[in-house]
């Protein structure tokens, strides 16, 4: 029986996710959630990438580091950060990954979807670095994106500081501006 519901389960999430997918990106081919140059935009705008919206404001801030510049730290090194981040945190809370979602006055228990590896940012201003992440609610009812902002340490161990709910069920809640926060209204 567990079986089935776990089976059940793994398929609603999936039509959920093609449906937020469809929403999200009206008039696109449903070739995976970062379909490259399909209707024009990128979901994270940068250096190489069309923003989403108009002007200088970006979904998230740029990707990458501008020519003539060094990273300080690797986007593997980022991801690593955050998978083991999440991973402590879940082991702790019986599998789910706990937040509270100030908008809606209420606690979350989410579990992992995705991490996106090939979205890994640096914040020039803090440097710190930025990546997003797929979480669904335990019970498969919504699906959140997850920022985490990470800085390096004086021992070079990267450490998470900032958790922000960016958007459920696609809809966006901030967007990014020259490296700030901007809320969506």
């Amino acid at each position: 029986m567990k079986k089935i519901f776990s089976i059940v389960l793994v398929l609603a999430i999936a039509l959920f996710f093609g449906a937020a997918y469809a929403m999200e990106h009206p008039g696109e081919k449903a070739a995976g959630e970062h379909p490259g140059e399909a209707a024009g935009h990128k979901e994270h705008p940068g250096s190489t990438h069309e923003a989403e919206h108009p002007g200088k404001t970006s979904e998230h801030p740029p990707h990458g580091v501008a020519p003539g510049e060094k990273a300080t730290t690797s986007a593997e090194k980022v991801i690593k950060g955050i998978k083991d981040h999440i991973a402590n945190i879940t082991a702790s809370n019986s599998g789910v990954f706990p937040i509270r979602d100030e908008a809606e006055g209420k606690a979350l228990s989410l579990k992992l979807i995705k991490i996106h590896e090939d979205k890994v940012s640096h914040i020039k201003k803090d440097d710190a670095y930025f990546a997003c992440t797929d979480f669904v609610t335990a019970d498969g009812s919504a699906m959140y994106d997850l920022d985490f902002w990470m800085k390096e340490g004086a021992d070079g161990k990267l450490t998470v500081y900032q958790t922000k709910i960016h958007k459920k069920d696609g809809n966006p809640r901030f967007t990014y501006q020259e490296d700030e926060i901007v809320e969506v209204k």
